[in-house]
């Protein structure tokens, strides 16, 4: 069940980025889980070609998505839904690529369609990063944090 939520999330948050045009890549435990690893995440988490103030013009009041206020340049949340009320959000972590004095870009970024299956939108495909880039993430996670989750997805 929270799987195919996170899935319409998923689906949602690709239709809205692939509408204007903006490169992006889910990773993290959705990611895993999608590859088909025995991970259970309770968020998306995101990375995309776009800074702060468009991802909150492309996605707040839209495609189900509210704008979380927060303080930071590199990362934007939102809590999607497409129940009445908002009920049972998701949350929707994305983490811009353009903010002043950042140093990457997704040029190079290798992307992964996936079919994803949600419970409001069916089957849809979804972008994720490619598993060399996710397993480059996790061990520079595993490295840097303590978090029992990141060792067991490696």
């Amino acid at each position: 069940m929270l799987q195919e939520r996170l899935n319409d999330a998923a689906i949602a948050l690709s239709r809205a980025l692939n509408a204007a045009n903006i490169k992006y890549g889910i990773f993290g435990g959705h990611a895993i889980s999608a590859l088909g690893g025995p991970r259970v995440s309770k968020d998306l988490d995101c990375i995309a070609s776009l800074g702060k103030e468009d991802a909150i013009r492309i996605l707040d009041q839209s495609f189900g998505f509210r704008y979380v206020d927060q303080s930071r340049e590199d990362y934007v949340a939102f809590l999607w839904s497409d129940l009445p009320g908002n009920e049972n959000p998701v949350l929707v972590e994305i983490f811009p690529v353009v903010f002043p004095g950042s140093k990457f870009s997704m040029d190079n970024i290798g992307l992964t369609q996936i079919q994803v299956s949600g419970k409001s939108f069916g089957q849809e495909p979804a972008a994720i990063l490619d598993p060399l880039f996710l397993f480059k993430g996790k061990m520079r996670a595993a490295a840097s944090r303590d978090k029992f989750h990141d060792s067991a997805d490696l």
